[in-house]
Order: C-alpha cells, then sequence, then structure tokens
C-alpha cells in the first residue's frame, strides 16, 4: 500500500444516541474526524457472493495509522464519495504498522 493509494476523502462517524424529547433513544451518526482511505472491493468467496447478492458489497479500508483511527470500533460509519460503510471489525495493522485496515460493507446512506 502507497500513500498515494488513500484517494477517498472518508468522514468517519460514531452512532451516538440522543434524547428525543419524549423520553426516547434516538442513535445517529456523529462525524468523530476525517482523513483519506482507500477501498479495496472484495470479489469472490462464498461468503462475499452471499453479500453481494443482498445488495450489500463488502470491502476493505485502508486508513494511515492514527491515534484517531484506531479508536475506531464496529459500531462506526463510514461515508465515501456519497455512499456509507459499517464498519464491521476493529482496524487491523498491516505488516509495516504504517496503515490499518478494516473490513466495510456498504448500506443505503440513511442506514
Amino acid at each position: 500500500m502507497k500513500i498515494t493509494d488513500l484517494d477517498h476523502v472518508c468522514s468517519l462517524q460514531e452512532r451516538v444516541e440522543a434524547d428525543d424529547g419524549y423520553g426516547n433513544k434516538r442513535g445517529d451518526f456523529q462525524e468523530v474526524f476525517r482523513d483519506w482511505g482507500g477501498f479495496r472491493f472484495l470479489r469472490g468467496g462464498e461468503g462475499v457472493i452471499e453479500s453481494r447478492l443482498a445488495s450489500k458489497q463488502p470491502a476493505i479500508l485502508t486508513l494511515r495509522s492514527t491515534a484517531q483511527a484506531k479508536t475506531i470500533a464496529p459500531h462506526w460509519r463510514v461515508v465515501a464519495g456519497g455512499r456509507a460503510y459499517e464498519v464491521k471489525e476493529q482496524p487491523r495493522p498491516t505488516d509495516d504498522r504504517m496503515f490499518l485496515e478494516i473490513l466495510v460493507e456498504a448500506v443505503p446512506i440513511g442506514g
């Protein structure tokens, strides 16, 4: 992976629950930070094909390894290029420890 492969501005968002004024909790996403990221869309494999048939596109998001990026958790989402992606796992460092890789899955922007 090269830094030039990070070609998408990514909004990293965390789900925050707030009171709606009527005693109900409502979850909404708030941006925590922005960074450049690169997507590698997965192909093949039974699980990947099953997800694609269900209109979900799994991908690996690569970000620079920073203190902020290491706080990303599965209840977060990423918005990039007009698409939203659910974070499916904790970030994993690459072998050279310069980048983090995160399994994400495309979802509807309101999802």
